[in-house]
């Protein structure tokens, strides 16, 4: 029996264990459960106790994790988070795969990104993995976020545009695309309004704040279930080396909606 979690904190709603079994429905070795910890080292101290051979990481260890582990991909030292712990040859190995669900998202749902300008809400590892991925595929990045201070920061370690949230709403009409990885309660969201034009992918699948806006305004809203998908594909290759069954996958989330 391979074993596999998500850990992170509040993640009782998580979607994980049963978009899992919907993936590998047809294999009775392997499971999936939710481990809750209190720190990125608990987690680690957990994903030995219960002899785990994969891990999915959430929010707030995704940085944080990576003292812990023994081999990061270069994806990961650049973007500076993980969200996939894979044992391999006795050796905790960090992943990214939430790049991966940023561009696949946007590409599925027929945007280009070359070219394009985007602006990032946060700076947390989510939204460090939202631009590595778009700077990958040559779009014109501005990060904006509550503490301004961390945008920026983020801004010039990655090598992107810093926004001023107080510019935010003035030149949103010249992005786009918008890319929120802030929680649902961030103040941030009554500083802007939406456009018909904006296409606007979300982290967030539960309480979402930008979903009324995009539909009040006829943006095009991309939930954060599709982000969960095509980060999820990928992950779960990691773990097991198979590809998962994507169509029941897609069926899974779309009851979900």
């Amino acid at each position: 029996m391979k074993k596999f979690a998500l850990t992170g904190v509040s993640i009782s709603h998580s979607k994980s264990p049963k978009l899992f079994l919907a993936a590998y429905s047809n294999h009775f070795d392997y499971s999936y459960e939710l481990m809750p910890a209190s720190s990125a080292e608990e987690t680690i101290i957990l994903f030995r106790k219960n002899e785990l051979s994969g891990m999915n990481v959430t929010a707030p260890f995704k940085s944080d994790i990576l003292q812990y582990v023994d081999w990061c991909s270069d994806e990961v030292k650049i973007i500076g988070a993980a969200n996939v712990i894979v044992l391999q040859n006795e050796k905790l190995c960090a992943y990214n795969t939430d790049a991966i669900g940023v561009s696949d998202s946007f590409i599925h749902s027929g945007v280009e990104l070359k070219n394009e300008n985007v602006i990032v809400l946060g700076a947390g590892g989510a939204a460090q993995a939202a631009i590595y991925a778009l700077k990958q595929a040559r779009a014109n990045v501005f990060c904006a976020n509550r503490t301004e201070e961390k945008a920026e920061q983020l801004a010039k370690k990655i090598g992107v545009s810093f926004l001023p949230t107080n510019n935010l709403n003035n030149r949103l009409q010249e992005f786009r695309l918008l890319v929120n990885t802030l929680p649902a309660n961030a103040d941030l969201y009554h500083k802007f309004n939406l456009h018909k034009h904006n296409v606007v992918l979300d982290a967030n699948y539960n309480e979402c704040p930008l979903r009324e806006k995009a539909t009040s305004s006829n943006a095009n809203y991309i939930s954060g279930l599709s982000w969960i998908l095509y980060q999820a594909i990928p992950s779960y290759f990691l773990f097991t080396g198979e590809m998962p069954d994507i169509e029941a996958m897609k069926e899974f989330l779309k009851s979900q909606k």
